[in-house]
């Protein structure tokens, strides 16, 4: 029984650890702090892989944000094609205000980067 309570904490705390890191990257991209963000969203990549729709899609929409913001529009677009297919696929999936901030920076970013990937396959 104490066994089975151990591994339920752990199994709690790992996940709030995620939730954690991701609100933290998206506080430090809110402050302005584009490259602590760059580096926490690169951290959380694997594990964000197991993650629900929802969690992934707006990790998706902070780390193609991120990426705008230091420049880099083709891994920009990349991120933020993945979160606009992942809203598309189910609206509802993001917040009101970041799935216009996702359809924003995708249109403004636009087709003339010479990026015609499309959206990176939803897993």
């Amino acid at each position: 029984m104490a066994r089975r309570a151990l591994l339920l904490l752990a199994l709690v705390g790992s996940s709030a650890g995620c939730v954690g890191a991701l609100a933290r990257g998206e506080r430090q991209f809110d402050q302005g702090r584009y490259s602590e963000a760059k580096r926490t969203f690169a951290l959380l990549e694997a594990q964000s892989r197991g993650w629900d729709r929802r969690r992934r899609t707006e990790y998706a929409l902070y780390r193609g944000l991120t990426f705008d913001a230091l420049g880099d529009v083709p891994r920009a677009l990349t991120w933020l094609r993945q979160a606009q297919a992942g809203e598309s696929a189910r609206p509802g999936t993001l917040r009101p205000d970041d799935a216009r901030r996702v359809g924003v920076a995708v249109d403004g970013l636009g087709p003339g980067d010479g990026s015609a990937a499309g959206p990176a396959p939803w897993p």
